[in-house]
């Protein structure tokens, strides 16, 4: 765990900066940067000892934000961004400007996305960090991201800030809502219908926020000028359907699952031997971090509002 640094954290207002913040804030000098603009946010973050400056770094507003940190965990992302003006602002433009500001810092870390890789024929096939790239899925966001990930070596190269390029793939854990099995989840406890793909298997390997956590001071220690890129996911598969299945099964209900063509998003199964000959195997076994995520959060998802459910069909209106 990190200890005695000082650490700019941005998005921390979200699923796992949430997770990141509350695991590092007791033993680090934490910074949070970000737009706060949920009713009580910075106030719950400033409680618990974050330093917290309100601002849009894609504008470049930086007031109150020191140079002199060790770290800088950049979480923040726009997803999705409607156009690609929003994403390029948003994502490139952001990431830019933040490693101009923080060029001082020891490491650089980024948070990208295994949605970045070019679909592949088979669809079990593992994606390494050297396969193509280039995908759409979700609109404009996956081009923006990779656009950030050409930001950061640039920024990297000619500033010489060390920095390392994590491919997050499907995230979870017992914070906010609980990321993408979070929204299954008040799916399911909702009554609402969970579409899933037809015609692929849809087979993905979450990484627990408890992993993640724990992995940073070693992925921080591998950044380096150019960057090194590293899938970040975890290291057991799941079929999206057991997933369903098991939270259905814990909340003694009956799930609503269709599948249909209309939702036509791949299979992402990334290979993790790079991650782990920096940081070693995951801790968390993936079905007791599932169940562990439900008791924690149900009470709180039962009741959360369904404006957020990405299990609707993504090209229906294509």
């Amino acid at each position: 765990m990190l200890k005695g640094h000082k650490i700019l954290l941005t998005g921390l207002t979200g699923n796992l900066g949430g997770s990141i913040a509350d695991a590092l804030v007791d033993d680090n000098e934490l910074w949070g940067l970000a737009r706060f603009s949920r009713e009580g946010q910075r106030e719950f973050w400033q409680q618990r000892g974050v330093h917290t400056v309100v601002g849009d770094c894609a504008e470049g507003e930086f007031t109150g934000v020191p140079m002199d940190f060790d770290y800088v965990i950049h979480c923040a992302a726009a997803n999705p961004p409607d156009t690609f003006e929003e994403g390029m602002r948003g994502n490139a433009q952001v990431t830019g400007r933040l490693m101009a500001h923080c060029h001082r810092a020891r490491a650089f870390m980024h948070l990208s996305t295994v949605g970045v890789y070019s679909e592949h024929a088979d669809p079990s096939h593992e994606y390494r960090e050297e396969d193509v790239t280039g995908s759409s899925i979700m609109g404009h966001y996956e081009g923006t991201k990779l656009a950030a990930e050409g930001a950061v070596w640039a920024l990297s190269t000619c500033f010489g800030i060390p920095a390392i390029i994590c491919r997050l793939g499907v995230q979870y854990g017992c914070f906010d809502r609980g990321g993408l099995l979070g929204l299954i989840l008040r799916a399911v406890l909702q009554g609402e219908t969970v579409y899933l793909p037809k015609y692929r298997t849809n087979v993905i390997r979450p990484i627990s926020d408890d992993d993640v956590i724990g992995f940073l001071p070693a992925l921080l220690g591998a950044a380096t000028v150019p960057p090194t890129t590293v899938n970040l996911a975890g290291d057991e598969d799941i079929a999206t359907r057991e997933v369903v299945d098991i939270f259905a099964e814990l909340a003694g209900v009956t799930p609503h699952i269709e599948l249909t063509e209309a939702v036509d998003y791949p299979t992402i199964r990334v290979n993790g031997d790079r991650r782990r000959a920096i940081a070693g195997d995951c801790r968390m076994p993936l079905r007791d971090g599932i169940r562990r995520m439900y008791h924690n959060l149900a009470p709180k998802l039962r009741q959360a509002p369904g404006d957020d459910n990405i299990f609707k069909p993504l090209r229906a209106s294509r």
